[in-house]
């Protein structure tokens, strides 16, 4: 697994994948952790009451090569991600990030998820692409769309066994609005006791980038009714690059 904590680079993967303007690779930040609640299972009271099995944990490292969302019309191959150094200029009127910091390569067109594991990612498949670039709709603008309930259909291979899973189902349990802080919390585990019990599929898109007067790169009031607002602060300051996060989960 990488030393290069997921923590330094989830946030800044995206930071120009939304972009208008710019043909730099897109980068990676600090990483966050408020994950969505597991299903908890209930029990009818009756004379002998009996708790409704849960799935047997099942672990995955999972590299993704191919994601199909069959509501969204969404098929296609997954390309791998490089951490490079994070050469971004400074916004105006901003804090700069720490130094040091690395970004991930997020390509023109399609999807892309990291080649190699990252610490705090541990049986989460983290997928992301451009909601738009240089003005036009990436394929991860439709992610505006997708709904709780929604199924996604995987490809891969697990880093550590070789072996390949072919249309893994997972099922969407919660779309999120987030900043880079919250966005970490929300996707990075702090310990064992924080990696799931079922593999995850993180995707993550742009939402706005940092600037006076940015507008947003998908449907403002259509993401601010359907996706929990995890945004720290006012979600109008410029210096907040935002992110949308749909997370999924293997039945």
């Amino acid at each position: 697994m990488s030393r290069v904590r997921c923590t330094y680079l989830l946030l800044l993967v995206l930071l120009v994948a939304g972009c208008s303007s710019s043909s730099a690779p897109a980068a990676a930040t600090p990483s966050p952790t408020a994950r969505p609640a597991a299903a908890v299972d209930t029990v009818t009271a009756t004379t002998s009451p009996t708790a409704a099995l849960s799935p047997e944990p099942l672990f995955q490292d999972l590299r993704v090569t191919r994601l199909t969302i069959p509501a969204l019309g969404i098929d296609s191959e997954v390309q791998l991600s490089q951490a490079i150094p994070d050469i971004s200029t400074v916004t105006p009127g901003c804090p700069a990030p720490p130094p040091g910091q690395q970004t991930l390569t997020v390509p023109e067109r399609g999807l892309a998820t990291p080649e190699v594991a990252f610490e705090g990612l541990e049986n989460k498949a983290w997928v992301y692409g451009h909601s738009r670039w240089q003005g036009e709709p990436g394929l991860l603008a439709a992610l505006e769309d997708i709904t709780v309930g929604d199924e996604l259909l995987v490809d891969g291979v697990d880093r550590q066994t070789g072996a390949s899973v072919t249309r893994q189902r997972y099922v969407v349990e919660g779309l999120y609005l987030a900043d880079r802080e919250s966005g970490g919390e929300l996707v990075t585990a702090d310990g064992p006791e924080e990696i799931p019990p079922r593999p995850l599929v993180i995707l993550q898109t742009s939402v706005r980038e940092t600037g006076e007067n940015r507008p947003w790169l998908l449907d403002e009031k259509k993401l601010l009714a359907k996706a929990t607002d995890l945004i720290e602060g006012d979600v109008d300051d410029p210096c907040k690059y935002l992110l949308l996060f749909a997370i999924a989960r293997a039945p």
